[in-house]
């Protein structure tokens, strides 16, 4: 099967996904307690205006009616209003899009790199103090929740040292360095638990692969152990990383809803969070289907990643 085709029936397989998650996330949210319209107008609304907006936003429909009629404006592309702004959820997601895109790119642009080097190294150095150093460093990043580490991180440099803001977002197209000290608490916070993830994977894909006979037939013609490591091992041990790469895109967006609540960041996890908590249904509805489109296109690039890394992959 041809690189075409296979591409073509893995997006065709993503449209039932889609409206799986629809189907859940329609159902889930109007299976929670409490009443967005009691929610946005208070405690002691008015009879006549709760009516009114219950009668606009279609609440007085059946359940399955308003499902279809949800539907039919997502087939047309149509997310709906978001019910507490008063604004189409698409432009409320595209005006928060930016924020979240560059926390989550960066992070991953350092996550990533740091990850695959102290991987490598730890596993270069099996059982030695390096490895020891490295695999203390990446157990403590995985034990350590993503608010937890972003409380403290504000409480020692923003309130004890005062090196950097406590919270706020700048655009680096406005500021870049005023943006840079926005951003550094944010990034560390979510890219760490990301970093010793990946470590640990690497290490553990690197120490397999270095215990293979090819490699110990490697080092018998006499090939540099840099070669052997970088060229041959690593390579090898790449297939299994490639899954947890593109796996992890789930716990960026994970991970942003908390750190953008955190050091307040205007992103549409902190969105999504606002959202959920006012039960604004086109929101959430809204950042799940776009949240899932994001997971599904990575999981889509690890499979097609899979063939370049080992040609003996195909695409039947």
């Amino acid at each position: 099967m041809s690189l075409y085709r296979y591409t073509i029936r893995r997006i065709l397989q993503i449209i039932p996904v889609l409206l799986g998650v629809f189907t859940l996330t329609f159902v889930m949210v109007h299976a929670l307690p409490g009443n967005p319209v009691r929610i946005y107008l208070g405690l002691n609304p008015s009879q006549a205006l709760a009516d009114e907006l219950i009668r606009r936003y279609g609440f007085d429909q059946p359940l399955w009616k308003q499902y279809l009629d949800y539907l039919w404006r997502l087939l047309h592309f149509d997310l709906g209003e978001s019910f507490m702004r008063k604004r189409p959820v698409t432009g409320l997601m595209l005006e928060r899009m930016g924020p979240t895109v560059i926390l989550m790119g960066l992070s991953y642009v350092i996550a990533l790199p740091t990850a695959l080097l102290l991987g490598v190294y730890s596993a270069a150095k099996h059982n030695q103090m390096g490895d020891h150093v490295s695999r203390f460093v990446g157990l403590a990043g995985l034990s350590t929740p993503n608010f937890w580490l972003g409380l403290m991180l504000i409480f020692v440099f923003a309130l004890e040292f005062k090196m950097l803001p406590a919270s706020g977002y700048v655009s680096p197209f406005e500021d870049p360095i005023a943006a840079a000290k926005h951003l550094v608490l944010p990034i560390i916070t979510l890219a760490t638990a990301q970093t010793a993830t990946l470590m640990r994977m690497t290490r553990s894909s690197m120490v397999e692969e270095l215990s293979k006979d090819y490699v110990e037939t490697a080092r018998a013609y006499g090939l540099p152990e840099r070669t052997i490591l970088l060229r041959h091992a690593f390579r090898n041990a790449l297939l299994p990383l490639v899954t947890i790469i593109g796996l992890q895109l789930s716990f960026l967006l994970d991970g942003s809803v908390i750190v953008e609540s955190i050091f307040a960041i205007p992103g549409m996890g902190r969105l999504g969070y606002n959202a959920l908590l006012n039960q604004d249904y086109g929101v959430i509805i809204g950042l799940n289907i776009f949240f899932a489109i994001l997971f599904l296109t990575g999981v889509l690039l690890t499979d097609l990643a899979y063939a370049y890394i080992d040609p003996r992959i195909r695409y039947d």
